[in-house]
């Protein structure tokens, strides 16, 4: 009895003793702080800076740390030299629930970045168009002469550009279509149709805009053979502030197998005793 005592108080005192082996102290963890990220562009080949980067998705030697929103300070277990990968994150179709690295913007990388236990490594990063995008249409409204949108024979209204600075997103003149009347049908669209490449190749519309009703944005196609294919791919909501929404065409491109070309086009519909309609458009770009 004696010597299973011992035995037992043995193995107390190792299992205790040895504490520090099962459970070490833990790393004071380094700290990366990402305030704001902006964008720089070629203004003549890639229009305006105009973005809506919402949340950073920080590398650690290319280890995903994760993805947080602006302005954003983390914790990470890495320490001394490193390399520091930021990318800029945006919400396709201005969705909460499908927010990535926007495809087309490069990462921001930094190599030999020095992380500190208990010190804060701050970046403000600068990100770019990737130098290989097409540009397939773009629209800035700045030039009275450069309307590159038009009302349909569906729509119950015309279209203008407006040079009004209560409504001007930036630059000189931005997109307007008005509907004062007690109800009726908007309907535009681009001018010039566009190709644009199918087989999943990514492509995305990007614009700034502000809409007092419901605004469908969606794609026509010009079919081989002389018909017309109209696909919704969502509906911005009422906003009484300037907004950039990054919407994915990817699909409704290739979905199209036969088509030899498409316009962009916009919707909305004024409800009987609704407020007099406006719909303002600016910094228009597909881009591939």
């Amino acid at each position: 009895m004696k010597h299973g005592y011992l035995a037992l108080s043995g193995l107390c005192f190792a299992l205790f003793s040895g504490c520090n082996i099962i459970n070490p102290e833990e790393k004071e963890a380094a700290y990366i702080a990402v305030n704001t990220i902006t964008l720089a562009t070629d203004a003549d080949l890639q229009g305006s800076n105009s973005n809506k980067i919402q949340d950073a998705w920080i590398y650690v030697d290319d280890n995903l740390v994760g993805a947080f929103s602006l302005p954003c300070k983390i914790p990470v277990l890495n320490s001394g030299v490193h390399k520091v990968s930021i990318g800029a994150g945006i919400q396709v179709n201005g969705s909460s629930t499908l927010r990535t690295p926007y495809v087309f913007y490069k990462f921001y990388e930094q190599s030999n970045v020095l992380l500190e236990p208990g010190l804060i490594t701050a970046f403000n990063p600068q990100v770019n168009y990737f130098d290989s995008l097409t540009f397939a249409f773009k629209a800035n409204f700045d030039d009275l002469s450069g309307n590159k949108l038009t009302a349909t024979p569906y729509s119950d209204t015309t279209t203008d550009i407006t040079t009004d600075p209560s409504k001007v997103f930036e630059g000189s003149g931005s997109f307007r279509i008005s509907l004062r009347r007690d109800t009726g049908i908007v309907d535009f669209q681009m001018i010039e149709a566009v190709g644009l490449p199918k087989s999943g190749n990514v492509i995305f519309l990007e614009m700034d805009y502000k809409t007092n009703q419901d605004l469908i944005v969606g794609l026509r196609a010009n079919i081989l053979g002389g018909s017309t294919s109209e696909k919704n791919i969502l509906t911005l909501r009422p906003t009484t502030t300037w907004k950039k929404v990054y919407v994915n065409l990817t699909s409704a491109v290739s979905s199209q197998t036969y088509a030899l070309n498409y316009k962009v086009f916009f919707a909305s519909y004024k409800p009987t005793g609704s407020e007099p309609l406006e719909i303002l458009l600016d910094n228009l770009k597909i881009v591939y």
